[in-house]
C-alpha cells in the first residue's frame, strides 16, 4: 500500500511540474551579479504567438510569444545590434507590456545564447521634458515589504500621463492606483510621481530580481 501511493505521489509531482512548463526566470544560473541580463529601454518591432509545444501528460499553462523589439538604451548588459528577438511565456495570453509603446524590459541569455524575458518583468516608459525616460507611480510596484530605497520624484512630462479606469474597482483602483503617485481625475488615474529608468532598475534588483537569484 505504502508502494502504491509513493508512486502515485511521485506521478501526481511529475504532473505538477509539467504543468509549470516555463520557470518564472529561464536564464543561465550565474553568480548573482546579473551577467546574464539585459535590461533596455525598447520599442515593439513585433510579436507573434507561437504554436503551443506537445508533450506528454502536460498541460501548457502559458501561451508562447516570439517578440522583436528596437533598442533605444542599454540599461544593464551586454548586447551586439539594435534590435533584438526573445521568447516570452504568459499566463495571461498577450504580455501586457506590448500594449505601451516604450517600455523597460528585463530579458535573460539562456545557455544556448538565446533570450527569454524575465515573467511578468516590465516598466512602461514616458519622455520627461529633461529628455529622460521614466516610469510613473511606486518604483516598487506590489512588491511587499520593499526596502524604500528607491523613491518617486516629481517629473514633468513631456505630454499628460493618465491611465484609464475603466470598469476597474475601488479596490483595484487602490492597489494599482495609490494616492500620491496618482490622482483620480475624470475617469482616469494621473500620473503625479515618476522614477528615472535607473531608479527603476534598482528597484527591480531589491525584490523580484534579487527574488529569482539573479542578483543578491
Amino acid at each position: 500500500m505504502r508502494r502504491t501511493m509513493n508512486v502515485l505521489a511521485g506521478a501526481a509531482a511529475g504532473f505538477t511540474l509539467a504543468l509549470s512548463c516555463q520557470a518564472v526566470s529561464a536564464g543561465e544560473p550565474g553568480t548573482g551579479k546579473g551577467e546574464n541580463l539585459l535590461v533596455f529601454v525598447g520599442q515593439k518591432i513585433g510579436l507573434a504567438e507561437q504554436k503551443a509545444p506537445s508533450c506528454d501528460n502536460c498541460i501548457m499553462l502559458d501561451s508562447h510569444y516570439v517578440a522583436e523589439y528596437r533598442i533605444l538604451e542599454t540599461v544593464h548588459g551586454n548586447y551586439r545590434g539594435n534590435t533584438i528577438t526573445f521568447d516570452v511565456y504568459d499566463h495571461y495570453g498577450a504580455p501586457a507590456f506590448s500594449r505601451f509603446d516604450t517600455v523597460l524590459l528585463y530579458v535573460s541569455r539562456r545557455p544556448d545564447g538565446s533570450w527569454v524575458h524575465e515573467k511578468y518583468q516590465f516598466n512602461d516608459l514616458y519622455k520627461g521634458r529633461d529628455g529622460e525616460w521614466y516610469g510613473c507611480g511606486d518604483p516598487y510596484g506590489s512588491a511587499p515589504h520593499p526596502p524604500r530605497t528607491v523613491r518617486a520624484q516629481a517629473v514633468e512630462f513631456a505630454t499628460p500621463v493618465s491611465y484609464p479606469l475603466d470598469g476597474m474597482s475601488r479596490e483595484k483602483i487602490e492597489r494599482f492606483y495609490p494616492a500620491g503617485y496618482f490622482e483620480i481625475r475624470d475617469g482616469r488615474a494621473v500620473c503625479l510621481l515618476g522614477t528615472s529608468v535607473a531608479g527603476l532598475f534598482e528597484a527591480k534588483k531589491e525584490t523580484v530580481l534579487a527574488a529569482r537569484g539573479i542578483f543578491r
